[in-house]
């Protein structure tokens, strides 16, 4: 059988069969484990890069063309070089997928003096909240970079990817998923904090848990869901707390002493983001110390009142989500659970004991049919490395 690397290259000199010399890179999705929705209001967050991967094959041309093709996705696309620094190149593959990797060419600083053909080849769900659409920006960009011989930080790499998805895509994300999928390692989780990116490794014992995710079946799309307002709701929280006399420069900056003071300043769903997005920030911090003393039962428990926020203070979960936290609670070897993402749908993300996965598996996927009448998707995943080059 051949591996998942030469069936990405095959299915790309079917796209291109002109193509030689072609280069393989990997990027992987990521999970965020704990610390929803702070990335954007200067919080810590413990996402890890996991072994569900998008493979990027890269091979120059002589037609002075950006060739891009996805087996997933049965689309492709192209642009001239020459074309890639119009003012209003962001419209040319506006609501497709190549979106990301035309924003990742735009924004490169890359003087291109070839053309090149880049095919992508998924093990990465789409829309499960794995974060695919940061998988395949950070790994153009890194591609592009390594391809050039330019060198860039981890961290430009990651601000640049940030700048695809706000400029290009419409989505004013946080940084934290481009930072796991650039600095991922393998059996530990990145406790990063997103105002000042400075992050430091927390080792997992892949031996003893692992972090499964079922998929709702509930698409989200964040330019439609949510997400965007619940961001300008931080916002405006932050703007009324600097006029109260807050010296702070992000609601993560407030302590949880501060809540009650808050509670008198804003109006009630101002609050209730600002209460979500500081107790968060507190858990994030508790959980790594939890996990470093081997506390999985207090870790897992974090999660559980991770949800309970997402659910009724944030309230970006759906009742089915908050159902499957609900069944999943119920089952042995499960330490916690939450919704995972941005949320409106997409996935929960289990903390389980290796022992307890696969009855995990088959007793929540019976429970989800009985009450939905579907098989849900189940991802078991382990913690692997950032991108990099493979060939």
């Amino acid at each position: 059988m051949p591996s998942v690397v030469d069936t990405a290259i095959t299915h790309h000199k079917e796209y291109f069969p002109q193509s030689s010399d072609v280069s393989v890179f990997v990027s992987p999705g990521r999970i965020n484990i704990i610390g929803e929705h702070i990335d954007y209001n200067g919080g810590t967050v413990f996402p890890i890069a996991i072994d569900k991967h998008i493979y990027i094959c890269a091979s120059r041309n002589n037609d002075g063309i950006m060739r891009f093709a996805s087996y997933q996705q049965h689309e492709q696309g192209e642009i001239a070089i020459s074309n890639i620094h119009l003012p209003n190149i962001r419209d040319v593959a506006k609501h497709k997928w190549w979106v990301y990797p035309l924003g990742a060419c735009a924004l490169s600083d890359i003087h291109f003096e070839s053309g090149f053909d880049i095919s992508f080849y998924s093990t990465l769900p789409v829309g499960a909240g794995m974060s695919s659409s940061a998988a395949i920006t950070v790994g153009t960009l890194y591609a592009l970079c390594a391809l050039h011989g330019k060198k860039m930080k981890n961290i430009d790499v990651a601000l640049q990817a940030q700048q695809v998805e706000w400029n290009f895509a419409g989505v004013q994300c946080g940084v934290m998923d481009q930072m796991a999928i650039i600095n991922g390692r393998k059996n530990n989780g990145l406790l990063l904090n997103t105002k000042t990116m400075e992050f430091q490794y927390i080792p997992i014992d892949a031996s003893a848990i692992r972090f499964v995710l079922v998929n709702s079946g509930v698409k989200h799309n964040l330019r439609e869901s949510g997400y965007n307002e619940r961001r300008s709701e931080c916002q405006g929280a932050l703007t009324l707390l600097q006029k109260a006399g807050f010296a702070i420069n992000c609601l993560c900056d407030c302590t949880i002493d501060e809540l009650a003071t808050i509670k008198d300043i804003l109006p009630i769903t101002e609050y209730k983001r600002v209460f979500h997005v500081i107790s968060e920030n507190h858990r994030v911090h508790e959980f790594a110390q939890e996990i470093q003393k081997y506390n999985l039962a207090k870790a897992g428990r974090l999660l559980y009142q991770s949800h309970h926020s997402l659910s009724n203070y944030f309230e970006v979960s759906i009742p089915l989500i908050d159902a499957m936290v609900e069944w999943v609670s119920e089952i042995d070897g499960v330490y916690g659970s939450r919704l995972m993402g941005g949320g409106f749908g997409g996935c929960t993300v289990t903390m389980i004991a290796l022992y307890a996965v696969e009855h995990f598996k088959k007793t929540i996927a019976e429970r989800f049919e009985k009450k939905e009448g579907r098989t849900p998707d189940i991802y078991e995943c382990t913690i692997d490395d950032g991108v990099h080059q493979l060939v």
